[in-house]
């Protein structure tokens, strides 16, 4: 992740962070992928196409240690849709 890629995912954590009180993890993830450029948003998981089930990979266990320093809350990803 470049110094760019990663001011641009910090700005847009501080935006959804104030607001939102919650842990969902997918929340923020749509929240992202909505506001970033197609070049970062290519480093994201994509769900099976199959089950259509979700997986967190590393880029994103990155982010989500980001949000947890920033606002102390532990994003996770529902058990009923996790792979």
């Amino acid at each position: 992740m470049n110094k760019a890629d990663l001011e641009n995912i910090v700005e847009l954590l501080d935006e959804i962070g104030e607001l939102y009180e919650g842990h969902d993890w997918l929340l923020i993830k749509k929240y992202l992928l909505r506001y970033l450029n197609p070049s970062i948003r290519r480093n994201f998981s994509t769900r099976d196409p199959k089950s259509k089930k979700h997986i967190i990979n590393l880029y994103e266990e990155g982010i989500i240690k980001l949000y947890y320093n920033k606002f102390n809350v532990k994003l996770v990803l529902d058990e009923s849709k996790k792979l």
